[in-house]
């Protein structure tokens, strides 16, 4: 399997940087390295580009309604809380949404809602009502392309992701080096990614949340 340091020196013959079987200078070879991990930080921004989903648990104390992950999820794009046998899907929330619930110390039984703060490097999710009893919150997230840790680590991506890695990078580098970009690398490269990005598109549809049976009132939450 190919390496970082693989991929880097293939994006570097596709600019015409290096001629086949030149070696890189170490400056020249790391400063690719750190262009390739700022890279794949930004796909990281984009969903559709995005690897794909992992499930995240958290043990649920009462009568805590904050909990910090370990990790800062991309995007969370369900969350439920099981507890006694049964599973009670969650309402995803966004700040204004929280704001609106008047009375965030309320307990029950069942919870509702869910709120994230996307806190870098790691986030706090915030139920409503808490919760009365134990149990477990599951979470669906996107699942970051995780940064190279050297240009010796060997590359293991699903299948399209490594040819989409090496055309995108060369046209990083191409503008770093002052190289000028044949329009067939810039198709190919767009092409690549937005494979990529179909496909991703069509694993990451959401099926429309369950409508939750609404509270009477917030104030008819046991506190």
């Amino acid at each position: 399997m190919a390496t970082v340091s693989d991929l880097i020196h293939s994006s570097m013959r596709l600019i015409g940087q290096i001629a086949s079987g030149e070696t890189l200078e170490t400056d020249e070879l790391n400063d690719a390295f750190v262009a390739l991990n700022q890279m794949v930080g930004s796909w990281n921004t984009e969903g559709a580009s995005i690897v794909g989903r992992a499930q995240v648990t958290v043990p649920l104390t009462t009568p805590s309604a904050a909990y910090v992950l370990t990790a800062r999820p991309v995007q969370i794009q369900s969350a439920s809380v099981s507890a006694g046998g049964t599973d009670h899907p969650l309402e995803i929330v966004d700040a204004s949404g929280w704001a609106q619930i008047t009375e965030k110390g309320a307990l029950a039984i069942v919870t509702r809602k869910l709120f994230c703060d996307y806190k870098y490097p790691s986030s706090t999710v915030y139920l409503w009502p808490a919760p009365r009893t134990t149990g477990t919150l599951e979470l669906w997230i996107l699942a970051e392309i995780a940064a190279f840790g050297s240009t010796g680590a060997t590359i293991a991506m699903p299948p399209g992701y490594e040819a989409a890695l090496r055309f995108n990078l060369a046209l990083t580098l191409a503008h770093e080096y002052g190289r000028s970009v044949a329009p067939e690398l810039a198709a190919n490269a767009q092409m690549l990614k937005a494979s990529l990005v179909q496909l991703n598109r069509e694993n990451h549809m959401r099926t429309p949340p369950p409508q939750a049976n609404p509270l009477p009132s917030q104030t008819g939450v046991a506190s």
